[in-house]
């Protein structure tokens, strides 16, 4: 009788274990097939549109040794750009042709730079970038 129920608690331990093995293939095949359904399509926004904010400088990750840098980018004329900081927020239209061009004061070490378009119709664009200010010589 004893090796009975103990024969039964291996099959169900066993087939617990392949049930579980099964249910996460399943899921890795089925989130790979996504990522391949997300890469084939891509919507690039036209230099008219109210959904596009490009920052050009600083690139993210980089190393500064001015404590004062600029914002550069582009978006569309109508929105109004805030670029956040850890010091400061400042607030500015762009150029008729869309660019933009702030400066701002960033703290030593780690700083994230926030650049955000307000658009015309309330929504927000925004781009993280993340600056560090160092002086030492390496």
């Amino acid at each position: 009788m004893r090796e009975r129920i103990l024969i039964v608690f291996i099959a169900i331990a066993i087939g617990l274990i392949v049930t579980t093995l099964v249910f996460f293939l399943y899921q890795q095949a089925r989130s790979i097939d996504n990522v391949q359904d997300s890469t084939t399509r891509s919507v690039s926004p036209t230099p008219n549109s109210s959904h596009l904010l490009i920052v050009d400088e600083p690139q993210d990750e980089s190393l500064s040794n001015k404590r004062s840098i600029q914002v550069k980018g582009r978006t569309n004329p109508e929105n109004t750009i805030v670029v956040s900081t850890n010091q400061e927020d400042v607030a500015a239209k762009p150029a008729p042709d869309g660019k933009f061009s702030i400066t701002i004061t960033i703290d030593t070490g780690a700083n994230i730079i926030v650049t955000r378009a307000l658009t015309s119709n309330g929504e927000i664009l925004s781009d993280t970038r993340t600056i560090t200010f160092n002086t030492e010589e390496f």
